[in-house]
Formats: structure tokens, sequence, C-alpha cells
């Protein structure tokens, strides 16, 4: 630190003023992020598939010796002839689910309204609108039906909104992918030739802890998000609870961000209870309404938590249930979609840094030499 008078130190060597900059260029950094965010969504989304699949693509160079742009090529093929084996087995009964259910809502809120004399205004006949367009265009209803929802998942609306969006998306996505992928390793190790020598193994170390929580955390709960998307939709097509396929993707899709797939539990003791008072045969008990939709995805969390996630993702983020829960009500009202997916993440990054840079600081004693 320097002892020149104050006056005569250039601007960055006052700390106050330092900090202040260095705040100023984050928020000008985020607040452009944010601006360019229908550009920089592919951008990110290539560049995380890159980083999600670099070990395997590293793996088979150096194992089987194979070029880094046939398997990345192999990869995208997968991934590509997955969703479209998705869509044709799976999209038919997804869509025909969707599009019943925005046909019955109307019946539900009026059978709703007739019972229990509530009066719920125009939903009915905003509900009949959505049916109708869904029928006509069924992508560009997608945008209106999850901007309304919330910012939670507005922005899943502004990037799969119409079906421009989609198919640029489906483009652009896999192209950035295989050219962040090709040249991933180099590009790790030209950000690692900025970081000065004496850090340098210092600086791989705090990084190769958050590469192992990060990493961890995504591609575990990724495969942990497909096994219970499927296991949901078998058991409450078992407990016939209606628009079992949809419900159950939905649901095993929001796994990947804790504590959000629980919205699955009481949407399918409603759906099923709203199918039986709109049916004529109403004399079906509370066992099958509630008992048999429930022990479905209790059953299903049980597996989660004490089977596929000890299983599968062995990383623990270090994270706390109290913490966890706010982080990503933070995110989510933040960052939206992402901001969900991405606290978790970004949590235990910023523990991260905290244990290995500032909690050692704190911990040594305040006289003594410095080591």
């Amino acid at each position: 630190m320097t002892n020149r008078p104050l006056v005569e130190r250039h601007l960055w060597e006052i700390v106050p003023a330092r900090d202040l900059l260095w705040l100023a260029a984050a928020v000008l950094l985020f607040w452009a992020a944010y601006s360019l965010r229908s550009i920089l969504t592919p951008i990110l989304m290539g560049f995380g598939f890159a980083y999600l699949f670099n070990p395997l693509v590293t793996r088979a160079a150096n194992r089987w010796h194979m070029p880094r742009l046939l398997t990345i090529s192999l990869i995208v093929l997968v991934l590509l002839l997955g969703l479209v084996a998705a869509l044709v087995w799976m999209g038919p009964t997804f869509y025909h689910q969707v599009v019943t259910l925005a046909e019955k809502l109307p019946v539900y809120l009026s059978t709703l309204t007739s019972r229990y004399h509530v009066d719920l205004g125009d939903v009915s006949r905003h509900a009949a609108d959505l049916a109708a367009n869904l029928k006509e265009d069924p992508l560009s209803v997608l945008g209106p039906v999850f901007s309304g929802t919330g910012r939670a998942v507005g922005l899943i609306g502004t990037v799969i909104g119409s079906t421009l969006n989609l198919t640029l998306m489906l483009v652009l996505v896999p192209i950035f992918f295989i050219l962040f992928a090709w040249d991933f390793d180099r590009i790790t190790s030209s950000v690692m030739k900025v970081v000065p020598l004496a850090h340098r193994l210092r600086t791989e170390h705090v990084l190769g802890r958050m590469d192992l929580a990060v990493s961890g955390f995504f591609r575990g709960r990724l495969l942990i998000g497909l096994i219970t998307a499927a296991l949901y939709s078998v058991g409450w097509a078992l407990a016939d609870v209606p628009y079992w396929f949809l419900l159950g993707t939905v649901t095993g899709a929001l796994t990947v961000i804790p504590y959000v797939s629980a919205i699955g539990w009481p949407l399918a003791v409603l759906l099923k209870y709203l199918d039986v008072l709109s049916s004529p045969d109403q004399g079906v008990g509370w066992m099958v309404i509630v008992v048999w939709p429930s022990a479905t995805y209790l059953g299903v969390q049980f597996l989660e938590s004490w089977i596929l996630t000890p299983w599968i993702q062995s990383q623990s983020l270090s994270l706390n249930a109290t913490t966890v829960l706010i982080v990503v009500l933070v995110g989510g009202v933040v960052g939206g979609f992402f901001g969900l997916l991405l606290a978790i993440p970004i949590a235990a990054c910023v523990k991260i840094l905290f244990e290995e840079f500032i909690l050692p600081d704190r911990l040594r004693p305040m006289t003594g030499p410095r080591p």
C-alpha cells in the first residue's frame, strides 16, 4: 500500500474508489448481458453443452484417439436423433394432453363456480380462447402462456414463444456447441495463461473445486430429471391421473431445480379431483383422488432423495436446505428461469471463493507475521 498523500494518488490507488469502479463495471456487465440476452442465450447454451460434454470428448480423444470433431459430431447426431424420436414417439401424446387440458379447463372452472359459488370472472372465457389458439398455432401461444405465469418462466416464453425463435435456437445452439467444444481445452488454457505464474496453482485449485461442484450439479440433476420424469409419468398413469404424461414430464423437468418440482404433487391431486368432479360418475372416493397420486409423488421423491441423488450426484454442493431455498427464490426473482437454474451453482462457487480467499484471512491471528 502506498504512503503517498491522497491528492497525489491515482484514482485506482484509492481503495474505496477502486471498489466502486469494480462495482460499476460489474453492474455495467450485467446490464449489457441482460440487454443482449436474445443474442447471448444460444451462445451461452452452446458453451454450457460444450462444458458438460468436454470430459466425454477429451476421454474419447485420449483413450480411443478419436478426433474431437468426430466425437462432437456424434454427440450432436445422437442428441438430434433423440429429440426427433422423442417428438415422434411422445410428442403427439404431450400435445394431445395439452390441448385436452385447455379444452376442459373452462368446464373445470364452470364446475367449481357452480359447486362452490366462486366468481372467477372472465377466466373461463380466457381459457376457451387459449384452447382455440392452441389448436391453430401451438407454438405462438407458448409465449403469452409462459410470460403470464411469472418471471420465473417468462424467459422461456421469450426464447420459444414463436416458430422463428425456436428454429434459430435449434440451429444456433448446435453450431456454438461444435465451435466451443472443438477448442474447449485451448480456450481454458488461454484463460489460465492470463493468470500470473505465482497465482496459477492456487487458481487451478479453486477452479477445480468450482468445476467439480458445477459439473456435478448439472450432469447429475439432468440425469435425475430424465429418470424422475419417466417415473412420475408411469406412476400417475397407473394412478389414472389425467394428463399424466404432461404432468410427469413437467414435474420431472422441474426436478433439476430443487424444491420447484413440489408443485407437481398438488397439481396431480387437483387435476384428478377436477376430472372426477366434472364427470357423470362422481362416486370415486378420496382414496383414488388423494392417496394414489400422492403415493406416486412421495415414492418418486423417496427414490430421488435416497437412491438417485446419492448414486448419481455424489458431488455435494455443501449448501444447507435453508441456503438452497433462499438462493433459488432470489435467483428466480432476479434472473427468471435461468436464474432459478443457475442460482445454486453460483452460490456454491461463491461459497468456495469465500472459503478459499476470505475465510482464511478472517481466521488468521491478528498478530504475528503473515505467511
